[in-house]
């Protein structure tokens, strides 16, 4: 899981495909109204996501991005020493907005079945609404570091909890974690990967509930697995 829906910063706020106002999309260049610190952070992290899904994170410039954020240099090596880092906090930008959504989907669907089937249906949304910042957390993910294992350490707990309830009561199937996120998501995200190099506007519904199905049906628990609880 990784891979944006409540923060209000526009690197984080859904808006579409690239080219009709997309994740990020208008936040490079346009007016150069005086900006606080926080807003030039916000802009050159806009600005990187558009220029690393369109040349990809290696041809991306610092000087490129800084231009089209509309920042000084100074502001920019104040926020991003380099672009790993600018790349890494992009990545943590974004994938907390993702976990933030998926945690509040999953929050809102008590039960195993829905909420197994409302997770993918909820990736499948994001991607089809963050065209940008999917194709991003999909291909250019950097090494792991502090900032990124301290978000993921409380997602994944609220998950595996989840998880463990529904499978305590004879729901859901007792697997290792990664193979649950594979069996849960990997379907999803494979497809979306396809989509993304496509050409398709939406993730249309029928694809979503196939998805939806196929996940449910690889994660229920058999009847011969089902127990008692204790």
């Amino acid at each position: 899981m990784a891979t944006t829906i409540t923060r209000p910063s526009s690197a984080t706020t859904a808006r579409g495909s690239r080219g009709e106002g997309a994740l990020g999309g208008a936040g490079a260049g346009g007016n150069a109204r005086p900006r606080s610190a926080g807003q030039a952070r916000t802009r050159l992290l806009d600005a990187a996501l558009n220029r690393f899904v369109a040349e990809g994170a290696l041809s991306a410039t610092l000087e490129d991005i800084r231009r089209d954020a509309g920042v000084s240099t100074g502001a920019l090596y104040h926020h991003f020493p380099d672009k790993p880092a600018l790349a890494a906090a992009l990545y943590v930008e974004l994938t907390a907005g993702f976990q933030e959504g998926f945690l509040g989907e999953l929050r809102t669907h008590q039960g195993a079945e829905q909420g197994v089937r409302a997770g993918v249906r909820f990736y499948l949304r994001w991607v089809s609404a963050n065209r940008d910042a999917a194709a991003f957390l999909l291909h250019e993910r950097p090494a792991e570091d502090a900032a990124l294992r301290a978000l993921n350490r409380p997602f994944f707990a609220e998950v595996v909890a989840w998880w463990g309830t529904h499978r305590h009561y004879g729901a859901l199937r007792e697997l290792p974690f990664d193979v649950i996120n594979a069996l849960w998501l990997g379907p999803a995200q494979e497809y979306a990967r396809h989509w993304i190099a496509g050409r398709g506007k939406r993730i249309s519904g029928p694809v979503a509930e196939a998805l939806a199905d196929a996940a449910w049906l690889a994660l229920r628990a058999e009847p011969d697995e089902r127990k008692e609880p204790r």
